[in-house]
């Protein structure tokens, strides 16, 4: 058997973080910008993204190897005279950063991933620029265009959040104008023309991305509710599982539940030696300690006897609960020979001492009748079989005086006048 214990209701149904469950519905309600996100918001989307941020990041950073070393048939028929520093930028620079990315980095560094993107971007743009200054006015004018297709390239397909995008922008501008200008400059109209035509370029390409990267965030927003709605609508259907399965005066499991744990682990009980024992246990005299001594007093006996009941069984393989009115029932598999027995008198016997606190300032005592029935795990009865048995059992223990415990095992004759009533043993 396996435990059937009561999760502690305050932790296992905690409710999920409402300020960022608030935060998330006003930015959808108010079309915040992520720009005003707070950093726990942010750091969720970073999360969020994280998975397929990796896999995205690593296939820029190749696509963007890939078109490096590609460009350099065209770097040697463009400016064969600068071949060899083409050939040796990509080795000293595009090379190193490649195989960092691809083959160094966790799939957690998706920020150091980002930067090696940003890099090599950079670097192809330097490496463009920088080999327009040594061409003819046609290689000029390509190479300078290709460098402003670059950035916006970049700019559409880098996943970079807003900031990230700027500052790549500003960098790439600045690494590339310094590289129009030194060690050997582009003539002054053609770095004109390649500044304007890069900011007409770029500007576009940052505000499609700035937009591009809104959406992605609101899609995040609107994914993120619907968990937290997912998550609270199955905490709720947990909830109204556990309080539809748990006996509200002694917080114990109740008969619904002991049935469905004992369907499902019946089906799954593996075979062999040992016996699957279920306990009828039943108060005794229980109406009339109520009629003397009032209803009050009779939850405290119950909640009392429950308290002595589990303090005893071993819920970690087995399974006891309140069956209905003053009546509990277990189940277990006994590990050792005669294990249910002992169990049975022992928990007999903690009811038989324990002292009841009534209105009058007495403590009396009451005892309880236990029936208990034993069947081996590879006779595959049903639950109802073992738990008539039981039923059986502490009718005979009612009727030999009660305060006693009665087993019935399988395969057993059943005494003669045993054919019970539920209601005239009751008592």
């Amino acid at each position: 058997m396996v435990a059937a214990n009561q999760p502690a209701m305050s932790r296992e149904y905690a409710s999920p973080d409402f300020a960022l469950r608030e935060e998330i519905d006003t930015a959808l309600a108010q079309q915040v910008d992520y720009e005003a996100w707070s950093p726990a918001l942010k750091a969720a989307q970073c999360q969020h993204e994280r998975a397929k941020g990796f896999s995205l990041l690593r296939y820029q950073i190749l696509i963007v190897a890939m078109l490096s070393l590609a460009s350099l048939a065209w770097d040697m028929v463009a400016v064969p005279e600068m071949f060899e520093v083409a050939l040796g930028w990509r080795l000293v620079i595009t090379v190193p950063l490649t195989v960092y990315g691809l083959l160094l980095l966790r799939r957690t560094d998706t920020v150091q991933l980002k930067l090696v993107l940003g890099l090599l971007l950079i670097s192809l743009g330097t490496r463009t620029i920088h080999l327009a200054t040594h061409g003819d006015p046609e290689v000029m004018v390509r190479y300078s265009m290709a460098t402003s297709f670059i950035l916006g390239l970049a700019c559409l397909a880098a996943p970079f959040n807003p900031r990230e995008m700027r500052i790549f922008a500003l960098c790439f501008l600045l690494a590339t104008s310094i590289a129009a200008m030194w060690p050997t400059a582009l003539p002054n109209r053609q770095i004109a023309l390649y500044i304007s035509f890069s900011t007409l370029i770029g500007l576009p390409a940052l505000a499609i991305a700035r937009r591009h990267w809104q959406l992605n965030s609101r899609a995040f927003l609107l994914d993120m509710r619907d968990s937290f709605s997912r998550l609270e609508l199955e905490q709720s259907n947990l909830l109204l599982q556990q309080l539809s399965e748990q006996d509200p005066l002694t917080g114990m499991p109740n008969r619904r539940k002991f049935e469905r744990v004992m369907n499902e682990k019946m089906e799954l009980l593996p075979g062999g030696e040992g016996q699957l024992a279920v306990m009828m246990i039943d108060l005794d005299h229980f109406k009339a300690f109520n009629d003397r001594h009032g209803h009050q007093a009779g939850d405290r006996c119950l909640v009392l006897a429950a308290a002595q009941l589990q303090a005893l069984f071993p819920t970690n393989y087995g399974i006891l609960a309140r069956y209905g009115g003053e009546e509990f029932i277990a189940a277990l598999r006994e590990r050792t020979p005669g294990e249910a027995a002992r169990l049975a008198e022992d928990m007999r016997a903690a009811i038989a001492a324990m002292l009841v606190p009534v209105r009058d300032e007495a403590k009396p005592l009451i005892t309880t009748s236990i029936g208990l029935a034993l069947a081996p795990v590879d006779a595959r009865l049903a639950l109802e079989d073992l738990i008539e048995m039981a039923d059986v059992a502490l009718y005979s223990a009612k009727r030999a005086g009660r305060d006693r415990v009665e087993l019935v095992e399988a395969g057993a004759p059943v005494p003669v006048g045993l054919a019970y009533s539920r209601d005239r043993r009751r008592g």
